[in-house]
């Protein structure tokens, strides 16, 4: 089962990427980056909501953020003066996490990033790749010590990252996934505690607000 209850636009974008098979709707598809980017934005700024059913964790009317987060998913204080290097720094967290290879989870996420930035503004990013050896979702959430640029359309710097890396096949549920975790993230005092969280425990604190706000 799967509703949508998102104003004008935003409707039609969601059922583009969520449509029947008879639609491309691979993720890593090039068709696809316009339709989520901009589907990511309505969520950032909180145009409608979303309830849907599928493999991953969902609480309540949202997928909580921290149901597939642990201490060990958390990076504080991470140091990159690029985009490549902070992805590489989070692929290879993955890499130790899953027992996958840290270059074929890097060279997807940077697949992906080629076909359109996957900051979302405020300093906010989500890359986000499939990946054919995964079973289920992982995510991954970096505090930067320096902003970097990650061509965000509000051309500003990001310093948080959440890396979500899910398995291939299951493209209509690692978007909602994604979007999910756009949502948790669009409150701006959320965020300023993020930055400020000093432990991955105080993190993971701040991020339980977060789901509570996206529910």
């Amino acid at each position: 089962m799967r509703w949508f209850n998102i104003a004008g636009f935003g409707k039609s974008i969601l059922a583009s990427v969520l449509a029947s098979s008879s639609h491309d709707s691979r993720l890593d598809s090039p068709s696809c980056t316009p339709y989520i980017c901009a589907a990511l934005a309505l969520y950032r700024f909180g145009f409608g909501s979303m309830r849907c059913t599928g493999s991953i964790h969902f609480t309540g009317l949202f997928m909580s953020i921290i149901d597939y987060l642990a201490a060990d998913q958390i990076m504080v204080g991470v140091a990159g003066s690029s985009k490549k290097q902070v992805i590489e720094q989070l692929a290879d967290r993955a890499a130790k996490l899953t027992g996958l290879c840290q270059r074929s989870l890097f060279e997807i996420v940077m697949r992906r990033e080629r076909l359109g930035s996957t900051a979302i503004g405020g300093g906010i990013a989500i890359p986000h790749a499939v990946h054919h050896d995964l079973s289920r979702t992982i995510g991954i959430i970096a505090v930067l010590t320096s902003p970097v640029d990650f061509d965000a359309q509000d051309c500003k710097p990001v310093d948080i990252v959440c890396l979500v890396i899910g398995p291939q096949g299951a493209d209509s549920d690692h978007l909602k996934c994604v979007s999910s975790v756009a949502r948790s993230l669009r409150e701006a005092a959320i965020c300023d505690q993020l930055r400020a969280a000093a432990t991955a425990e105080e993190l993971l604190a701040c991020l339980g607000n977060a789901s509570d706000v996206a529910a």
